[in-house]
C-alpha cells in the first residue's frame, strides 16, 4: 500500500509542475499553450523567477482541471485503477485500486523550481500539507510473514509530504522542431505520518482485520523503506512516460522560447 501512497503523491507534483497525468485530460482543437500561461524565456536570467510565477498562477484552476495542458479536474483526481506487485524482500503483495480518488492536492507549497537549460535540468520541490485518498482495493500477499488477504474500501492520510525531483531532458527532432524528451529522473521524499484503514480483510474478520491495520500504521516507516526501491523505479517510468506525453505535444521553443534569436 505504501507504493501506491507515495507513487502517487510524487507522480500528482510532478504534473501539477509540468501539467501532464495519467488520467489526462485531451486538449481540444489545435495544440497550442494556453493565453493565460506566463511565457518564460530559457536565455534570460529571470527565467526561474518566471517559471515560480507561472506555476503560482496555476494553483487557483487547478480544481477544475486545465484540459490545454493535460491537467485534469483536482479535487478530487480520479485515478481510475492502481496496479502493484513486490516479491522481494520482507514484502510479497499482489494488489489492485480501482477509483482512487485523491484530496488535498491543490493545498500545496513550491519549496523549489530552478530550471537549467544548458544541461536540460528541471528540479522541484514540493510539500503537500495533507492528503487524502479513498479507493477500493484487492490485496492478496504476506507482509513480513504475516498474510495479508482482503477486498473492500479503504482510506489513507498522508501528513507533510515533502517531494524533491530532478528531470534531465534530451533534444530530438520533430516534424522539423525541437522537442525534448526526458532521459533520467532522481526523485527523494519525505513524510510525517501515515494512517490507513483497510477495511474487509480476511473475508471480514473484525478482530483480524483489527490486528492488521493497527500492525500497519504502527510499523508504516519500516514497511515504505522495504518497498522504496521498487516504489522509486515506479515513480521514475511513470514521470518519463507522462511528461514526455506533453513535451511530445509541445515544442521547446513552445514552451520556453529564446528572447533572443
Amino acid at each position: 500500500m505504501e507504493h501506491m501512497w507515495i507513487t502517487t503523491k510524487t507522480w500528482l507534483a510532478l504534473l501539477l509542475l509540468l501539467g501532464v497525468a495519467q488520467t489526462q485530460a485531451k486538449p481540444q482543437g489545435k495544440s497550442r499553450l494556453p493565453s493565460f500561461l506566463t511565457v518564460c524565456y530559457r536565455d534570460l536570467p529571470t527565467l526561474n523567477e518566471c517559471a515560480r510565477k507561472s506555476f503560482k498562477s496555476l494553483k487557483p484552476r487547478l480544481m477544475d482541471g486545465i484540459p490545454e495542458m493535460y491537467i485534469p479536474q483536482m479535487e478530487p483526481l480520479v485515478v481510475p485503477e492502481v496496479k502493484m506487485d513486490q516479491d522481494s524482500g520482507a514484502i510479497y503483495l499482489h494488489s489492485v485500486y480501482k477509483n482512487v480518488k485523491i484530496s488535498g492536492i491543490s493545498n500545496h507549497t513550491l519549496n523549489e523550481l530552478r530550471i537549467e537549460p544548458s544541461k536540460l535540468k528541471f528540479i522541484f520541490s514540493m510539500t503537500f500539507p495533507e492528503l487524502r485518498m479513498e479507493a477500493e482495493y484487492s490485496i492478496k500477499g504476506k507482509i513480513m510473514m504475516m498474510p495479508l488477504l482482503g477486498d473492500g474500501h479503504c482510506k489513507v492520510n498522508l501528513t507533510n509530504i515533502t517531494m524533491q525531483t530532478e528531470l534531465f531532458g534530451q533534444e530530438y527532432q520533430k516534424n522539423g522542431a525541437t522537442h525534448l524528451k526526458i532521459i533520467n529522473v532522481k526523485v527523494e521524499y519525505t513524510l510525517s505520518d501515515v494512517k490507513m484503514q483497510l477495511d474487509n480483510l480476511f473475508n471480514g474478520d473484525e478482530a483480524l482485520g483489527k490486528r492488521m491495520n493497527d500492525f500497519l500504521n504502527e510499523n508504516w516507516k519500516s514497511l515504505a523503506e522495504e518497498v522504496r526501491p521498487l516504489m522509486t523505479k515506479a515513480l521514475v517510468d511513470i514521470m518519463r512516460a507522462s511528461v514526455d506525453k506533453m513535451f511530445a505535444e509541445y515544442s521547446y521553443d513552445e514552451l520556453m522560447p529564446k528572447k533572443n534569436k
